[in-house]
């Protein structure tokens, strides 16, 4: 009777074991299918098609950006380097070497053919110039981005070209085709299409800066580049990139749990460079588990980002490095070696494939914040010119430009607080504090986005 007992004693401790183990084992899974679900119930994108919806035939532009990119690379194949180098001097804030007008006006009509193209396709709302249809988002390609690029500094040269030939309204209107260039590729939102719309949009603001140092326009034509750079929505398109990224995280840890060896993650997480190291919990965990609890933490942590961009500027600088030290205590701390043989390192880190997405909060949102401050004081420039053409004179303050040329007094977006502004001789001093969040008084310091003010200044 007692051996009896003791049998069933096993047994139940057995089951019991087994039943705790089950439940330990499917608990990942199941929290994650929870997060999914609270996201999909919230309207938060989850797929692609959720982020890139099928285009309308007549909205689509995709045919005319092709034919340009196109267009530039059959110009560039038979254009001297020479040329291109001039066009790039040309347009640069500070020449490397005296200018080749010559060659700066040979590159400019050899150019013409895709510049229109590309301006016609400007005219269409979507693009889709990126191959999404990939098995792994790793495989993701983004061959147009130097195109565009290029396209950005063809137009500020013309720019600047057109200007010298005393044609103003020319000059404002390559402006407003780098501007509206930076818009459109907001279409396939992701972040590195996001950090190619700020670079874009940065030539465009300094091109504006450029051409009115010493020059002015019609109210027409100051009108119209307001309109444009007002129309891009630039925290819309943060929170969107990194939508795009919290997508891509589902995307690739799907791929990862149904289709990806575990020789396939290791390589991934580390490349074959140096010191070979293994990482055993890609060995010696459950698959699907291990996958599922680092999808959980990414979505949690991107939560509580995309949480944060949507109140918009000026962002909360405080949570946003709480979340990036929350990020570093939990993923990015070094991996516990546990042995070293032979030239290979054995590292044992449950957190291996969170890890490899490497969270730069405090940049992204510095990022966008520096691009909706050079959209804020790019208004307020041309504002300031309206001002000055139906005055005679620029303001004593912000205020004056509300409500006729601005809503409502410009923020400097960096602290919420209004942009600082002070009338100089006959020209203005306009500037954010910056990414140091320092009032220095309008001054620039060596490096533009790191040190000192961002800052707008007009000679008259």
């Amino acid at each position: 009777m007692k051996r009896q007992w003791l049998w069933l004693s096993v047994l139940f401790f057995v089951a019991l074991s087994f039943l705790v183990w089950h439940t330990h084992q499917r608990r990942p899974l199941e929290e994650l299918g929870r997060e999914l679900e609270q996201l999909r119930w919230e309207g938060e994108p989850t797929n692609l098609v959720d982020l890139l919806p099928p285009i309308p035939p007549h909205q689509d532009g995709t045919p005319f950006y092709q034919a340009a990119i196109q267009s530039l690379q059959a110009i560039q194949a038979i254009l001297p380097e020479s040329v291109w180098d001039e066009l790039d001097n040309f347009a640069s804030l500070q020449p490397r070497q005296q200018i080749n007008l010559v060659d700066v006006e040979k590159g400019l009509r050899a150019v013409q053919p895709a510049l229109e193209m590309l301006r016609v396709a400007l005219t269409y709302p979507h693009l889709r110039l990126v191959d999404w249809q990939v098995e792994n988002p790793i495989e993701l390609r983004f061959p147009h981005l130097s195109e565009m690029r290029q396209f950005a500094r063809l137009l500020s040269a013309e720019a600047l070209w057109r200007k010298r030939k005393g044609d103003m309204e020319g000059a404002i209107d390559s402006c407003i085709a780098i501007l509206r260039l930076a818009r459109r590729i907001g279409d396939e939102p992701s972040f590195i299409h996001f950090g190619l719309q700020g670079a874009i949009f940065a030539i465009g603001t300094d091109t504006i800066h450029q051409i009115l140092a010493d020059a002015d326009a019609s109210p027409q034509a100051y009108r119209a580049l307001l309109r444009e750079l007002q129309a891009w929505d630039i925290n819309r398109d943060f929170v969107r990139g990194l939508q795009m990224e919290r997508v891509m995280v589902i995307w690739l840890c799907d791929w990862m749990r149904e289709e990806a060896s575990r020789r396939e993650m290791q390589a991934m997480v580390f490349p074959a460079v140096g010191r070979r190291r293994i990482e055993l919990t890609f060995w010696l965990k459950r698959k699907s588990n291990l996958i599922a609890q680092n999808e959980l933490l990414l979505l949690r942590h991107y939560r509580q980002a995309i949480t944060l961009a949507r109140k918009g500027m000026p962002y909360d600088w405080a949570k946003v490095l709480q979340l990036k030290e929350a990020w570093d205590r939990m993923v990015n701390r070094p991996a516990q070696s546990t042995l070293l043989l032979g030239g290979t390192e054995f590292t044992w880190n449950p957190n291996a494939v969170a890890a490899m997405a490497r969270f730069e909060f405090p940049g992204k949102f510095l990022k966008a914040t520096s691009l909706q401050t050079l959209q804020r004081l790019s208004e307020t420039a041309i504002a300031l010119r309206l001002y000055r053409q139906e005055h005679g004179r620029y303001p004593e303050s912000l205020s004056a430009l509300v409500t006729r040329y601005l809503p409502s007094v410009p923020i400097d977006p960096f602290d919420g607080k209004a942009l600082r502004y002070r009338r100089e001789g006959k020209g203005f001093r306009l500037w954010s504090i910056g990414q140091n969040r320092k009032d220095d008084g309008g001054m620039e310091g060596l490096r533009r986005w790191t040190e000192g003010d961002i800052v707008w200044v007009a000679v008259k």
